[in-house]
């Protein structure tokens, strides 16, 4: 029969163990906070892409002529989180100038990658992670966002809870 371990053996053993636990914790918080870090950047991207489209909205609730335009106006932003154009082709101008210039006002990617963070669906990587894509259906603009796992966010909580800033 084998012998019981001495006393400083089973303390050494224990604080050993104590020492792995601890350092297994501190590095799960610093990749947590490196992760949340990172989706900060992307929420705030997915944000300011549906705050120009919400500012487009309000704009055209506003010079809607007839009851019927102002609801199909109302109903794809209730709906979706999206933008009712008057057509297709103005729906893509507002999609390019929209890429244009949210490009240009956050030229980095949140996630550190090379390339834009604000992207058509047709030119959208395979790789998509803190990116926005945004694409025209019909007559309706619409922007999805992806986490940093390349995981599509939800337009309706990102616009409700909005982000505290972009980093990097």
């Amino acid at each position: 029969m084998a012998e019981r371990p001495s006393a400083s053996a089973r303390l050494r053993f224990a604080w050993t163990i104590g020492i792995i636990i601890i350092t297994y914790g501190v590095l799960a918080i610093a990749l947590s906070v490196h992760v949340i870090d990172q989706q900060s950047g992307a929420r705030t991207d997915l944000y300011v892409a549906l705050q120009a489209l919400d500012h487009l909205h309000r704009e055209a609730l506003s010079q809607a002529p007839t009851a019927q335009e102002r609801q199909a106006v109302e109903a794809a932003w209730r709906n979706e989180r999206a933008f009712a154009a008057a057509s297709p082709l103005q729906a893509w101008h507002v999609v390019q100038t929209l890429i244009s210039r949210l490009n240009r006002e956050y030229p980095d990617n949140a996630c550190g990658r090379n390339g834009p963070s604000f992207v058509t669906v047709d030119t959208l990587p395979a790789q998509h992670a803190c990116m926005v894509a945004m694409r025209v259906k019909g007559d309706v603009v619409q922007a999805t966002g992806y986490d940093t796992q390349g995981i599509a966010m939800d337009n309706f909580y990102e616009y409700l809870y909005a982000p505290v800033g972009r980093s990097g």
